[in-house]
């Protein structure tokens, strides 16, 4: 009996051990099945949380079912149908403030908003920075842009659908939640300038109306409205109107908005509360990229841009490489001259190769550069350039009307090597003069061979002509400025950038003797103080020290000081601002008193200890251009030479990325002079130009000629003066 049980026993055993191993199979099978579940929710969950805008378009029957019960319920009821992590990410707010951020840029001319992007202060820097209760404005004013973002603030959740009217150009972008880096543009008036709408009319466009939104009660979400304003009727709405048939749009008001911050408290100078969005960022924090269909000739890529890059040829392989020779040109005045009789006196040098500042997309003043050559007739126009040939196998027609087989002749017309070196007399669209390639390749081909005939330097080839630069003095000769990029034998890539001198020959055929003007070099080396004195210029100044940290970030030059002299200005902490910048130096100094350029310029000339080191006049609201220092430094010889470049005064509306506008061939107030020298001449005239300004750069001029300097003047290649008017500057109000 026992005996059989125990075979039963061992029978059953092996047949609870096999159902057990089953279920162990089954429970892991299931395990594992869960596991996969739960990660499939999570992902999901993930992905709508991640969506920029919730799914427009008519809502769905369950959906608006579920909507109607979460209006009806209690107000701390969460909405059944809205992600969980969404809402928790949201801030609810109770208190709205009932305003908005608005910044107006003045000085802005153009109907389309590309206009406004295309400022060089925008969206940092503007003009007035004030706030406004309801999405419907009309400033009544000109040549304008407006900033208007802050939050909105449902007072009920369903879908929306916005609407913009505007005269000129106008955007609104909503983000889908408070933060201001998830915007998308829901709708606009227009992209080119031209377009515009009645004021409430929002159909004359297809742009002007938004899809449907869905938006969560008891949120914020960020939004920012953009109008740019040319001339005549200006104005703005941004409208809501629920996805309802029986809805219709009006305007959104204070109790649905609030502010993104509140700058009461905030000087002008504090930017970086400032949103960067995709709607609106900072396009000239770095150098402009070069783009393969520029709008002028000007922003197009150039050697001489970016020439700071090359690495300059050992100064002792060209040591003694051309025989010295004294330096006295006929021009140098070192003689008392009239008052302000200096600016009739200076010569533009000229350039190789074209360097295309001429503004041949302007369309005003273009003859003034035609009329420069004695051959063109203003009665006859540019119909005297064509000198027809007679075909005998066509009959000639004397009827009125177009003779279509008429044929000419027409010779080569460089207008550009014709242009008079007079500064007082040229063209303000002009541009430099540009010597023909019959005219530089001679001096190249002159101090190749020079190079060649040297020890130190047979193994180098010549890779590019990037620059030459000729002053001429008539009937005796010219100086030479040469900059080529040589190549050597291991493929090494060096500059070589030194003057030369070539006594004027009345046998052209023959290669000219060079030769080196005595004690005139120029200092790779030298120390740049960047000079300029200011008063409650906030905006300005913050950009003019971005612009400097640009110059050293690109090019990583150390060897240059910013030196700020402030009148006590009341709009911002400049010496805070510096301290927290990237700039390889800095001078900072504040004044008591009106604001005095002469006095606060002399005040910075004053902190540089430096004889040997050069100081650079200089002027807010400029764009520079990266070769600044590079380009002060090669056209400043010490004891000899001042540099005195020319700036484009951009006109209203023209941009660094569009420039357009007029050499101020007139204006010295930006000059490049060595201390040893400034303190020769006197140093700025602090006592006539102590009350006033205007008319000291001219009087400064005058004595840099009267001590025997030359001025070496050049129109710089993107170096750009912003347009401004002067209301609001200095305390002007006109």
């Amino acid at each position: 009996m026992h005996h059989a049980r125990f075979s039963v026993c061992r029978t059953m055993f092996p047949a609870r051990l096999l159902n057990q191993r089953k279920a162990m199979m089954y429970s892991f099978f299931v395990l594992i099945v869960c596991i996969i579940f739960y990660f499939v929710i999570c992902l999901g969950a993930y992905f709508v949380d991640s969506e920029k805008l919730l799914p427009g378009g008519p809502i769905k029957k369950e959906l608006r079912t579920i909507l109607n019960k979460t209006e009806s319920s209690k107000e701390n009821e969460r909405p059944q149908n809205i992600p969980r992590t969404m809402v928790d990410n949201q801030h609810q707010v109770k208190k709205h403030q009932g305003r908005v951020n608005m910044h107006i840029f003045e000085d802005c001319c153009g109907g389309s908003l590309h206009k406004l992007r295309s400022n060089m202060l925008y969206p940092l820097f503007p003009n007035v920075r004030t706030t406004v209760s309801r999405l419907s404005i009309s400033p009544q004013w000109t040549n304008y842009g407006l900033r208007t973002f802050g939050y909105i603030h449902p007072s009920v959740t369903g879908e929306y659908i916005f609407a913009v009217g505007s005269d000129d150009n106008s955007e609104f972008w909503l983000s889908l939640n408070e933060s201001p880096q998830n915007l998308e543009r829901l709708a606009y008036v227009g992209e080119v300038g031209d377009e515009w709408s009645a004021p409430g009319e929002y159909w004359k466009f297809a742009s002007q109306i938004s899809k449907p939104v869905l938006l969560v009660k008891d949120m914020k979400y960020f939004f920012e409205a953009l109008l740019k304003q040319s001339e005549g009727m200006d104005h703005l709405q941004i409208a809501w109107r629920l996805n309802q048939d029986s809805s219709s749009f009006e305007v959104i008001t204070s109790e649905f908005l609030s502010l993104y911050e509140d700058e009461s408290s905030l000087l002008m100078g504090d930017i970086d509360h400032i949103p960067q969005t995709e709607a609106s960022y900072d396009r000239f924090l770095e150098s402009i990229p070069t783009s393969p269909n520029p709008v002028g000739d000007m922003i197009r890529e150039d050697v001489r841009d970016q020439i700071f890059k090359i690495p300059l040829i050992d100064k002792s392989f060209t040591k003694d490489l051309f025989p010295e020779c004294d330096y006295n040109p006929s021009y140098i005045i070192g003689t008392r001259i009239g008052r302000y009789q200096g600016v009739n006196l200076i010569h533009f040098s000229s350039v190789y190769p074209n360097d295309y500042t001429r503004q041949t997309y302007a369309h005003d003043e273009h003859l003034c550069f035609y009329k420069q050559d004695t051959s063109f007739e203003e009665s006859k126009g540019f119909a005297g350039f064509l000198k027809e040939v007679v075909d005998p196998d066509v009959q000639r027609n004397n009827k009125e009307g177009p003779n279509w087989q008429r044929v000419y002749d027409v010779n080569p017309f460089d207008a550009g090597s014709k242009q008079t070196s007079f500064a007082v007399n040229s063209c303000k669209r002009a541009g430099n003069i540009v010597m023909s390639q019959n005219q530089a390749m001679p001096i190249v081909k002159a101090f190749m061979t020079a190079l060649l005939s040297k020890d130190t330097t047979r193994g180098y080839s010549l890779l590019r002509v990037l620059n030459v630069v000729r002053r001429q003095d008539n009937g005796k000769g010219s100086r030479y400025l040469v900059e080529l990029e040589l190549v050597g034998s291991q493929g090494q890539k060096v500059l070589v950038s030194r003057y030369v001198y070539a006594k004027q020959t009345e046998t052209p055929q023959q290669l000219p003797t060079l030769c080196s003007p005595k004690q005139f070099n120029w200092n790779p080396s030298a120390t740049v103080h960047v000079v300029v004195a200011v008063k409650d210029q906030a905006r300005w100044v913050v950009q003019f020290i971005r612009e400097m940290e640009k110059i050293y970030r690109v090019t990583g030059d150390k060897n240059f000081n910013v030196i700020i002299i402030d009148y006590n200005s009341s709009d911002m902490d400049i010496e805070k601002r510096l301290k927290n910048g990237k700039l390889p130096s800095y001078t900072f100094k504040k004044m008591q008193g009106n604001f005095q350029r002469s006095g606060g310029l002399q005040a910075g000339i004053n902190l540089v200890e430096d004889a040997h080191s050069i100081l650079f006049l200089t002027d807010l609201h400029l764009y520079h251009p990266l070769n600044l220092l590079n380009s002060i430094r090669k056209h400043c010889v010490e004891g000899k030479m001042v540099y005195a470049p020319v700036v484009m005064r951009l006109d209203c509306g023209a941009s660094p990325r569009a420039p357009s506008g007029f050499w101020e061939t007139a204006g010295y107030g930006l000059m490049a002079i060595y201390k040893s020298d400034m303190d020769r001449i006197g140093g700025m005239n602090t006592a006539e130009y102590k009350d006033k300004w205007g008319g000291e750069d001219w009087e400064l001029l005058d004595r840099v000629l009267e001590h025997g300097l030359e001025v070496e003047r050049l129109h710089v290649r993107n170096f750009l003066h912003h347009f401004h008017s002067k209301r609001g500057m200095w305390g002007n109000s006109a």
